[in-house]
Order: structure tokens, then C-alpha cells, then sequence
């Protein structure tokens, strides 16, 4: 499995589950990924089970270009039975990453999340197209995206697995939760990253609209963070 998502030490509780099911799972992760929330430096917090090894990488932080120049060298030295690339089809990693799987006869697959139908230029829709005639199987998030990759084109199995899911261990209730009356105040909350595609101008602007007493909580972090406090200003309300 090649996943540069796998730099996060809480989603390296994936890989362990994959491998208590009794795979043998080797995980290649870059040493960090940059993007427009900074960088993520390559945690190791769950490891138990399979074997995580760092990965070289190229052009860190471009989501479409970014590629790794020694993965050939590590499919011929783990001769893996199936290759798991974690990332979209369109992108350049992925286009390299299957062409030496096939050369190496390796079976592989990749992941999407794209649910919104796209035309992507060239060189990009060219490594879409390539992608979907190299894999019997591709892996989406949800239906939306499934129902993209048919649109494209895709002929082969879809399987329908979200990326990530959630830990019961981290994510769970300390006490348990009072239902909401008319007596407290709405409570709304947000966690992932502060960025214009994530629309939480449009939740601001739906909050300063609210009757009655609310509370909201955002946490992350992205470029947003200053023009959503600005926003906030605007609206006379304050995050």
C-alpha cells in the first residue's frame, strides 16, 4: 500500500486492522506531505502488525505531479501480491505507480474520492484514461464517486470503502449526551481544513442568519483561517 495520507499517525490505524485480518502489509508513505496547511511530517503511532518504510517522493505538495522515483526499486524488492495505491486516478503517481505494476505483473488498484464530474486537460485525462484500462478493480469513498467512474468510463468492479474510518477509541462520548432542549443554546461544530473548497463562508454566513442563542466551534487549520475571521467580523459574530 502506497498512501501519502498514511503520514498521519491516527490513520495508520487502517493499516494495523488490515493487518490483524492476516495480511502480510508492507505501507510506503512519503517522509512528509506539504500542502496548503503545511507540512505533515511522516508520524509512526501505529505500527504494530505490518512494516512501515519511507518513501522518497517528488515535487511534495503538488497534488497532481507528485510521483515516487524509487517505487520500482521497492515493488522489486517486496514483490507484493497486489499493490493498494492510495490516490486519484488523474494524478501522475498513480499513472507511474500502475505502469510498473503491470510491467512487474503486479495486480493493482487505486482509490478516488472525486464526486464531482470533472474534464480534466491533458496530460491528466491521459493518465485517467490509462488508469481505468490498467485495474479490474477501483476503490471509491462513496456512491458519487462510484457514479463518476462509470460516467468516465470504467468498466471494471467498483468497491465502495471510505478511506478512513473512525476510532472508537479516540472518538467517543465522555458522559452520555443530554438531548437538546429549547433551553440550550444549538451547537454546531466543524473539524477538518480551513480552505475556500470546503464552504464555511456559506456556514458563517448561515449562522449570522440564526434566531436564537448558537454556538459554533471550527477547528483546523488553512489558508481560510484569517478571511473566515475577518467574515466572522463582518457578520458581528465572533469563531
Amino acid at each position: 500500500m502506497v498512501s501519502k495520507a498514511l503520514v498521519v499517525g491516527v490513520y495508520q490505524r487502517k493499516a494495523e486492522e488490515i493487518a490483524r485480518l492476516g495480511v502480510e502489509l508492507v505501507v510506503l508513505a512519503p517522509p512528509a506531505w506539504r500542502d496548503r496547511r503545511g507540512v505533515q511530517t511522516l508520524q509512526t503511532r501505529h505500527t504494530q502488525g505490518y512494516i512501515l518504510h519511507a518513501l522518497p517522493i517528488r515535487f511534495n505538495g503538488n497534488f497532481h505531479l507528485h510521483y515516487y522515483p524509487t517505487l520500482k526499486q521497492e515493488l522489486r524488492a517486496i514483490a507484493p501480491d497486489v499493490l493498494h495505491f492510495d490516490e486519484e486516478p488523474y494524478n501522475l503517481a498513480t499513472w507511474h505507480a500502475l505502469r510498473l505494476a503491470h510491467q512487474a505483473g503486479i495486480p493493482a488498484t487505486f482509490f478516488t474520492w472525486q464526486n464531482l464530474y470533472r474534464h480534466y486537460p491533458f496530460p491528466f485525462s491521459a493518465f485517467e484514461r490509462a488508469n481505468y484500462c490498467a485495474v479490474r478493480i477501483a476503490i471509491a469513498g462513496n456512491q458519487d464517486a462510484a457514479a463518476v467512474l462509470r460516467r468516465k468510463g470504467f468498466a471494471g468492479e467498483i468497491a465502495l470503502i471510505p478511506q478512513f474510518g473512525v476510532d472508537p477509541e479516540i472518538f467517543a462520548p465522555d458522559a452520555p449526551v443530554m438531548p437538546i432542549t429549547t433551553e440550550q443554546p444549538l451547537r454546531i461544530g466543524y473539524a477538518g481544513g480551513l480552505l475556500p473548497e470546503k464552504g464555511l463562508a456559506d456556514l458563517l454566513h448561515a449562522c449570522a442568519a440564526l434566531y436564537g442563542e448558537w454556538h459554533m466551534t471550527l477547528a483546523g487549520e488553512g489558508s481560510e483561517l484569517t478571511a473566515l475571521q475577518h467574515l466572522a467580523a463582518t457578520l458581528g459574530i465572533q469563531i
